[in-house]
């Protein structure tokens, strides 16, 4: 009995996401992050037509707090499927890599390199310090509107 009330209080506090792929080499496949119940969650979620938020979208949902429901729309318009370990060339011969598709260009600043754009934390990390500092304008999906395809009306 009170190893299903530790269940349940975990399932409550606690999401538990596999990464995919499972990679063969020393990481862990299990991402478990604590639930975000804010409204803005609660709004990213119906955005996604009733799918749970993985453990990587509650990280990111408790950075960007209120502005968590956009930055969820631009982060799915930028990389759909939600991996970390993803990049993409862009037509000016950079490059935007992991989770929300952080641009090369800002490999410049000091402190920050490539491993850190691959790592999911770190990517959240750096999206949300551009955010803080630029508002969502860093994100061409966000500039054209493409992010509003990935928000329920």
């Amino acid at each position: 009995m009170v190893l299903y009330a530790a269940g349940d209080w975990f399932h409550e506090h606690y999401t538990v996401s596999l990464q995919s792929p499972v990679s063969l080499h020393f990481q862990s496949p299990v991402v478990i992050a604590e639930r975000v119940l804010s409204g803005a969650a609660s709004e990213a979620q119906f955005d996604q037509f009733g799918h749970r938020l993985s453990a990587w979208q509650q990280y990111a949902c408790r950075k960007f707090g209120s502005d968590c429901r956009v930055a969820l729309a631009i982060q799915r318009a930028e990389n759909p499927q939600g991996k970390c370990e993803i990049y993409h060339y862009n037509t000016d011969g950079t490059l935007d890599w992991g989770y929300f598709q952080i641009n090369t260009v800002h490999l410049k600043r000091p402190g920050l390199n490539l491993r850190d754009l691959l790592d999911c934390k770190a990517n959240i990390d750096f999206a949300y310090q551009l955010y803080t500092e630029r508002g969502f304008q860093p994100w061409s999906t966000y500039n054209n509107g493409a992010y509003l395809k990935f928000m329920r009306q």
